[in-house]
């Protein structure tokens, strides 16, 4: 049997989460365009006859200057180093950013990389990039569109075989490592996403307070925002925003769990240690 962690890395939208979620045949990792979209490194499970693939979703490799791009650069850095592997995806639509030569540079020849959105492209305007890549020394080149679902197939079987050999490490029934009240919160934070202006995400996160994993009650979802304004763009007039991301959330959670949404503002939390250690990011 094959069994492993593969850290996979990329800069923001990517789509990195998407192509995980392919891979898994699931959503199970956090989709958006948004920046800091993913700011804990979520841990998936793929199985297949005789393996046991652990794909770790990371941070984006965004340049940033707060406390909190600063975090999540070191939670990938992190995931890195403790991974059996990396995959590092790229985007097809876009040329090589300084801090993805900087990451290229760092991988081993055991890793591998994979040029994402492919079908956005013409197949001819991908040969500078390989060319480019040629440069660094890795085990393998792949090209894949996770919205096509173009290579995922071969991928998926590419890093099964690349995995060291051992037995398996989760329960068979799980499918994602994260503890239950962040994965909750995490999937607020995904159903919040979708539809909101782009200077909104960066400044929202969501905790699950005070529930001790009860299935009878609802689990209370705390959403932050940096400013008053942003609190009422979340709420929607009369409500209507947050009483649509709640269905759509106990949607998701298939009626095991149901939410209770309060939106709360806690100024500038993206640049205060204390609030990012409460957080857990």
């Amino acid at each position: 049997m094959r069994s492993g962690f593969v850290a996979v890395v990329g800069r923001t939208n990517v789509g990195k989460s998407s192509l995980i979620n392919a891979i898994a045949e699931a959503r199970l990792s956090t989709v958006s365009w948004h920046k800091n979209t993913t700011r804990r490194a979520v841990r998936v499970i793929v199985r297949e006859p005789e393996v046991e693939m652990v794909l770790v979703d990371t941070p984006g490799l965004d340049v940033g200057h707060d406390q909190l791009a600063a975090r999540l650069f070191a939670v990938t850095e992190g995931e890195i180093e403790g991974a059996d592997f990396t995959l590092m995806v790229l985007d097809a639509t876009k040329p090589l950013s300084d801090r993805e030569r900087g990451v290229l540079g760092q991988l081993s020849p055991d890793d591998m990389v994979v040029i994402n959105k492919v079908d956005l492209v013409h197949p001819g305007t991908l040969l500078p990039k390989l060319q480019e890549l040629s440069s660094w020394v890795v085990s393998d080149y792949l090209l894949a569109s996770a919205k096509t679902g173009e290579g995922v197939v071969e991928l998926r079987e590419i890093l099964s075989g690349h995995l060291p050999e051992g037995g398996p490490m989760y329960d068979p029934e799980t499918k994602v490592d994260l503890p239950l009240r962040i994965w909750i919160a995490e999937v607020v934070r995904d159903e919040l996403l979708n539809g909101l202006r782009e200077e909104v995400p960066h400044s929202v996160e969501c905790r699950v307070i005070d529930w001790d994993g009860d299935d009878e009650e609802e689990v209370p979802v705390t959403i932050f925002v940096e400013r008053t304004s942003q609190k009422g763009i979340l709420i929607g007039e009369g409500g209507a925003r947050l009483r649509s991301v709640r269905h759509r959330v106990n949607r998701r959670l298939r009626g095991r769990y149901r939410v209770r949404l309060e939106v709360k503002v806690a100024k500038e939390w993206s640049r205060d240690s204390r609030m990012l250690d409460e957080f857990e990011i």
